[in-house]
């Protein structure tokens, strides 16, 4: 099984290894150790390296290059694609402009997050044509630097695209013809079966390339781990030292990463991720671009997919909330056998689904809104981007006559599951434009919920907190200027 590596347009093999070795480890075991191991859970950066990926837009083969933390990224899972590390960015003596930059701003101290750095602005500086602030802090927004401060990093950034205008190209620009005819030979191969050998024990991993395929595989081996990105499902490899012994991989599964408008309704594959699905997202609710913002670093989104976030069964996870509030639906698939559900109903306790043995999520479906539809969406923790949520509220609100007349209300971290607030629904229609409305909405939200107190926020913070969303929503839509504390980044940075 092979990928493109750097520089070089022969396929690379990856050689017979254990299916839970992540991309990192199998760097620094091949000699490539510029990428650096930080915190093994996708938090620091210093692990980032950039995957080329091989698309068909409008008609026309392209790469899209995309950073990831090869921390919590399977090896396997690269097959077929072409991966870069900061080994491969200067040609012979030359640094490339971004390594370049990085030494002239003085970009560096100790260096241990210098190469998740320059990758990540390898990265834009491939993807983006012009840039400004916001572009570079959303690059940037997956590494952490100790020692060296932002601003000379950000300094590196404006003047490596300042070489970029004046026409000069880097070795996979001048190349790129050449690496998608490589890279399009290595996709010629369809289903991927390996086998390992330890001991006296096989690991498996599946790579499907259709979903009858995949349903196929599923109801032969019903006790396999199914991994779309594996963000969260890794970390039980990197941090709990967990080996999984059947892992099915759907990131090749071609329907499950289909992006269908039809009629009234958005279908997005389970296997999308975050960064694909953004813009579709944003086009018919343009307050989840903020949202999105902070939910999670670039790297992560370009990686992690919708249906994962929503398998995975994470009470804190938080798409599940806003999916629950648009009154999402999930389509189920079993062998041949297909259900639709609706997302409120999935979840039935902490990290239990109504997903049978051999069953997998094929799409998420959502309405689209009408002209008078409002989303409003709140995310509650401790740091500003790149966290997980104490509290999380989605409130959706339909109109009639400048009037509330429906209002759906998904919530995390109240409860062991991402769930409806039905209660809070009936207090916010009776109650939005009443000055008794946080009263109420904190009375509600106690009757309806029982908070969990941990590390993150006490059960009574998150009932305080919550009812203060639900007054903040009713401010919103009154038409009060309450400061948005996503958008007031927004601005800051532009």
């Amino acid at each position: 099984m092979a990928i493109l590596l750097n520089q070089s347009f022969n396929p690379c093999d990856l050689g017979e290894i254990n299916p839970n070795t992540t991309v990192l480890e199998w760097l620094r075991s091949n000699q490539l150790a510029g990428t650096k191991e930080g915190c093994a859970s996708g938090d620091c950066g210093a692990c980032t390296a950039v995957v080329g990926e091989l698309v068909t837009i409008n008609n026309k083969n392209v790469i899209q290059y995309k950073s990831i933390n090869t921390c919590i990224a399977l090896t396997y899972s690269l097959i077929g694609k072409h991966l870069i590390t900061v080994e491969g960015l200067s040609e012979d003596d030359n640094l490339h402009p971004v390594q370049k930059a990085m030494v002239s701003e003085n970009g560096s101290q100790c260096g241990f997050c210098t190469p998740g750095f320059i990758m990540s602005l390898f990265a834009m500086y491939h993807n983006e044509k012009n840039i400004n602030l916001t572009k570079i802090n959303d690059a940037l927004s997956g590494n952490l630097c100790r020692c060296t401060g932002y601003k000379p990093i950000i300094a590196a950034a404006y003047s490596a695209f300042s070489e970029k205008d004046q026409g000069s190209l880097d070795f996979y620009e001048r190349n790129q013809s050449q690496f998608i005819e490589s890279l399009s030979k290595l996709s010629e191969q369809k289903n991927i079966n390996l086998n390992f050998s330890d001991g006296n024990k096989t690991l498996v991993f599946d790579a499907p390339s259709n979903v009858g395929d995949l349903s196929q595989l599923l109801s032969e081996n019903p006790s396999a781990n199914i991994v779309a990105a594996g963000t969260d499902l890794n970390l039980e490899i990197t941090q709990s030292m967990k080996e999984f012994s059947h892992i099915v991989s759907v990131n090749r599964v071609s329907e499950l990463k289909q992006i269908v408008e039809k009629g009234s309704e958005i279908e997005i594959g389970s296997a999308v991720s975050y960064e694909e699905a953004k813009s579709i997202l944003i086009k018919y609710w343009p307050d989840l671009d903020s949202f999105l913002q902070r939910f999670a670093s670039l790297p992560i989104k370009n990686w992690a997919t919708i249906g994962g976030n929503i398998a995975n069964a994470s009470p804190i996870g938080d798409m599940a909330p806003v999916m629950i509030a648009l009154e999402s639906k999930l389509k189920l698939r079993k062998g041949k056998s297909s259900r639709t559900i609706l997302l409120e109903d999935f979840f039935i306790s902490y990290k239990k689904t109504l997903l049978e043995p051999s069953e997998f999520i094929e799409s998420i479906v959502i309405p689209k809104p009408s002209n008078q539809d409002r989303l409003m969406t709140h995310k509650i923790s401790k740091r500003y981007e790149d966290d997980i949520s104490a509290v999380c509220m989605a409130i959706n609100v339909k109109f009639n006559k400048s009037k509330p007349n429906s209002v759906k209300i998904g919530i995390g971290g109240m409860s062991g599951i991402p769930q409806r607030a039905i209660e809070l629904e009936k207090v916010f229609l009776d109650h939005w434009d009443k000055e008794g409305l946080t009263s109420a909405a904190y009375e509600a939200l106690n009757r309806e919920f029982t908070p969990f107190s941990d590390v993150r926020a006490s059960s009574e913070f998150r009932l305080k907190v919550g009812a203060g969303l639900v007054k903040k929503s009713s401010l919103i839509l009154q038409g009060y200027p309450v400061q948005d504390l996503a958008h007031y980044s927004e601005s800051k940075k532009s």
